[in-house]
C-alpha cells in the first residue's frame, strides 16, 4: 500500500490542479451601470421628467395669476417660497420613485446575469461588465 502513496498524491494533486484550472471562477463578476445614460435613455425617466415639468407649468401658471391679482411684494415672495417648496418637494418624491425602480432593476439584472456586485461607472477606471441597457430595457 505504501509503494501506491506517491501514485494517490499525484493524481489528487493533478485532480486538484485539474479543478483550479477549469473549475467554476472564483472571482465574482463586478457589474457597472452608467447611471446617466440610464435616466437619459430610460422611457420611465423621461416619463417622470415630464410629470415634473407639467408640475412646474402648473406651478407657474399660478404664480402668473397671483401677480394679476395685484398681491404685495410680501405675498408674493411669499407664493413664490411656496411654490418652489411644493416643486422641490415633488422633485424629490419623484426622484426616490426613480431611484427605487433603478435599484430594483439593477437587482433583478444582476441577479439574472450571476453578478454579486454593481457599481457606478463613474468609479470604475477598468473592468466589469456594463449591465446599463438591461436595466434600461427593465424600467418601463
Amino acid at each position: 500500500m505504501t509503494k501506491y502513496l506517491p501514485w494517490v498524491a499525484v493524481i489528487l494533486l493533478g485532480a486538484a490542479l485539474a479543478w483550479l484550472l477549469w473549475g467554476p471562477a472564483s472571482e465574482p463578476q463586478i457589474g457597472v451601470i452608467d447611471l446617466v445614460r440610464i435616466v437619459d435613455e430610460s422611457p420611465r425617466a423621461q416619463e417622470l421628467n415630464k410629470m415634473l415639468m407639467d408640475r412646474y407649468n402648473e406651478l407657474v401658471e399660478q404664480l402668473t395669476a397671483a401677480v394679476d391679482e395685484e398681491a404685495t411684494e410680501e405675498e408674493l415672495a411669499s407664493q413664490e417660497r411656496q411654490a418652489y417648496a411644493e416643486y422641490l418637494a415633488y422633485r424629490q418624491e419623484l426622484e426616490a420613485q426613480l431611484q427605487a425602480e433603478v435599484d430594483k432593476a439593477v437587482r433583478q439584472v444582476a441577479q439574472d446575469k450571476g453578478i454579486s456586485l454593481v457599481i457606478d461607472s463613474d468609479v470604475v477606471r477598468y473592468g466589469g461588465v456594463d449591465i446599463s441597457s438591461e436595466v434600461i430595457g427593465r424600467l418601463k
